[in-house]
């Protein structure tokens, strides 16, 4: 199975927890709260620069990949780990505008592929 269509099932229902209303926090700390952030950092500017006509979909596919990817240093069932990105979308988005995320996105991108996706 290749890693994309490995990778497909839950990238789809991380689309998904960002539309659903949140549940409990679960706590997540250390290492695995900053892979993370990684992954949702990457998620969500590879689809917003995707809507924006600025990455094709491709790209966005093999990014947000990565991003379920950098979800192996999270602990935690696959429903677990979508649960902790939805809650790190909203965290994301009430907390950052849109050039701060990328701002953001941007300091920190090649830390984050260096820390978890070699």
């Amino acid at each position: 199975m290749t890693p994309l269509i490995k990778t497909a099932p839950l990238a789809l229902a991380l689309i998904l927890a960002a539309s659903l209303p949140a549940r409990a926090d679960l706590v997540i700390q250390g290492r695995a709260a900053q892979a993370l952030h990684c992954a949702a950092m990457l998620f969500m500017v590879s689809d917003m620069l995707n809507d924006a006509g600025l990455l094709d979909n491709a790209t966005t596919n093999n990014a947000q990949a990565n991003a379920v990817r950098m979800l192996d240093y999270v602990p935690g069932t696959q429903d677990q780990k979508v649960q902790a990105m939805g809650q790190r979308f909203d965290k994301l988005t009430r907390s950052r505008s849109l050039e701060g995320l990328l701002t953001e996105y941007n300091k920190t991108s090649t830390w984050c592929e260096a820390k978890f996706l070699r």
